[in-house]
């Protein structure tokens, strides 16, 4: 991990609070979050691979950041109650393999289940097992056990069998310790979200409700990979950065966001391309970090980057009384928006898959083949697990917006009471066990209307503007799949409607020149008393040549086979045709024109 990141000394302008805590790194990592200078430095390390974890706390007037916390000085702004005056807090991780204290801290305090926490701190994908080593040594002990046995073969009966035993143990030790790390390997979380992209997870409790999910980020690079998660599953998945990503609600008004680590185990620096990777994925996370602040930021009034959680217009009574509570659920909202990567990737753009269709369909017009089909099948796999991704994202925003409602179970067979006014005199009194209101017992935490009403909207915008978005791409690859076979046959009547013409003229030519073969032959022959002449051989040849022109045309007649009928006149006309259109449009034109009187 790199060497905390400590802004310019100001400990003045920090509340007594921070300096309560008893903490050094504290009061040496937090500084005014409002103040340009600061904000400034602090807008560098989000955008620093090696930044570990940040915290804001902040309110309406102002707030307070620090980054590169150790887990300790966590412990201690858990432990202690926030003023009112910063009533909201964000906790941000990257990294979190590195941070398994910290998220032990976080896990302690608001009660995560076991599995939860075993899952957040999940190691990255590990490089494939290699039993190279194992399987030398193991050969090289056959070897010399086979050179001994074969040796004292008839003395040594009994040392042989025993040896054969223990090479058998050694195999299966080998074999099921390859099987062990297979299975981990196999069900490690994040071989999983890796596997399945539309991997979600949604944690309810007493303290938090947790959302887990993949992001896709619109990243594309011809680099080398650095991990085995960089490296495309084929031509089947989306061209994007998978990210995984948690993103908590706490009751206490805290924020927390995870996020997966893009180069997991790579100790060098990030060469230019890694970097504008690393750029994209953290996009929508460094436009919430500038919109917290009061300083002057890049694009603070771009209308489409405006986020109202402390920037507001209104300035009422009920406007200001609202705003601690709708703080907290307004950041989690934002921090799972991302709104930006959704367009990029699925909206008409010029690297769409709607453009990479539209390219296909032209390049059929030229030219059909089967490898537009294949291609076609792959972008058909990247639509569909698309699909599946915002359908999760669909899930979860429904899962988040469903209310909790208490059960029979919940309140007859536990110390949970709907009124303890009310039911208390009818509930049996249990010595060391209080009563706990209804509202206490549910699980997760309720979120302001302001959040829920985008939410809503969120949810109708991935119906609208993503999955009807998708379905029309999938709608159109199966017309092209379908165009580009009909092309195909079209493409072969062609070939076989010219064929067919050529045959014909061929058969056609044998037949005008077959009798005046037959004539030519017959002035060959030597009659006694009869010459030929040249003059009566032309004039026979003429003869019968234009006879057998004639009998030619009236047999195409009839039988239709003139050229620019049947299925000639369909695929492709004739120059007779074309030569007699073009004269009755140039007559008919003349017409027009009063030419003829």
């Amino acid at each position: 991990m790199s060497r905390p990141f400590r802004p310019p000394s100001g400990e003045t302008d920090l509340p007594a609070y921070y300096h309560d805590l008893d903490d050094e790194d504290i009061v040496a990592a937090f500084r005014n979050f409002d103040d340009e200078r600061a904000f400034d430095l602090f807008d560098r390390q989000t955008r620093d691979p090696h930044s570990s974890n940040f915290c804001i706390d902040f309110g309406d007037d102002e707030a307070y950041c620090g980054f590169d916390l150790a887990s300790d000085s966590f412990e201690r702004l858990l432990r202690t109650p926030r003023p009112p005056s910063i009533h909201t807090r964000w906790i941000n991780l990257w990294m979190p393999y590195n941070q398994k204290s910290t998220l032990h801290a976080l896990a302690k305090h608001y009660d995560f289940s076991p599995r939860l926490l075993g899952t957040m701190c999940s190691d990255p994908i590990p490089p494939k097992p290699k039993f190279l080593h194992s399987k030398k040594s193991s050969a090289t002990l056959r070897s010399r056990r086979s050179t001994k046995s074969s040796k004292s073969k008839s003395s040594h009966r009994s040392s042989n069998e025993e040896s054969l035993d223990s090479e058998e143990s050694i195999g299966m030790t080998e074999m099921m310790h390859s099987t062990q790390l297979e299975m981990v390997r196999d069900l490690g979380h994040y071989q999983i979200v890796n596997d399945v992209w539309h991997w979600s997870s949604v944690d309810w409790g007493r303290r938090f409700v947790c959302l887990g999910y993949n992001s896709l980020h619109n990243v594309r690079t011809n680099s080398a990979p650095h991990t085995d998660d960089d490296l495309d599953h084929g031509l089947d998945t989306p061209h994007g950065k998978r990210i995984w990503n948690w993103l908590m609600l706490c009751e206490d008004k805290t924020v927390i966001s995870i996020s997966e680590d893009p180069f997991p185990l790579y100790d060098g620096t990030l060469k230019m391309h890694d970097l504008k990777t690393l750029y994209t994925v953290r996009r929508n996370l460094v436009s919430v970090f500038r919109q917290l602040t009061k300083a002057p930021t890049p694009l603070r009034d771009h209308s489409l980057t405006m986020l109202p959680v402390r920037h507001r217009i209104g300035d009422s009574e009920e406007e200001t009384a609202h705003r601690p509570t709708d703080a907290p659920g307004l950041l989690f909202y934002y921090l799972f928006e991302d709104w930006f990567t959704t367009y990029s990737l699925v909206t008409r753009r010029q690297h769409g898959y709607a453009a990479e269709l539209d390219r296909l369909r032209r390049e059929m017009l030229v030219k059909a083949n089967l490898t537009h089909v294949d291609q076609l099948h792959h972008i058909g796999c990247q639509l569909a697990v698309l699909k599946r991704v915002y359908q999760s994202y669909e899930l979860i925003i429904e899962r988040v917006l469903k209310k909790q409602e208490a059960t029979l179970a919940s309140l007859k067979n536990s110390h949970i009471v709907s009124g303890l006014d009310s039911l208390s005199s009818s509930l049996p009194i249990v010595h060391g066990s209080p009563q706990i209101p209804e509202a206490d017992s549910l699980l997760g935490v309720s979120l302001s209307s302001a959040a829920r009403v985008r939410f809503e909207r969120l949810k109708d915008r991935i119906k609208l503007y993503a999955l009807s978005e998708i379905q029309e791409c999938i709608d159109q690859k199966d017309s092209l799949v379908f165009m580009n076979f009909n092309l195909i046959a079209i493409k072969e009547s062609f070939s076989v409607e010219r064929l067919t013409r050529i045959t014909l003229l061929l058969a056609k030519i044998t037949i005008l020149f077959m009798p005046v073969t037959l004539m030519t032959g017959y002035f060959s022959i030597q009659f006694r008393g009869l010459e030929f002449e040249v003059k009566s051989y032309w004039w026979a040849f003429g003869a019968i040549f234009g006879i057998s022109m004639l009998l030619v045309f009236l047999f195409s007649a009839i039988s239709g086979t003139i050229e620019g009928k049947g299925v000639s006149r369909i695929v492709n006309r004739s120059w007779s045709r074309v030569v007699w259109e073009w004269t009755g449009r140039w007559v008919e034109r003349k017409k027009r024109l009063g030419w003829t009187r």
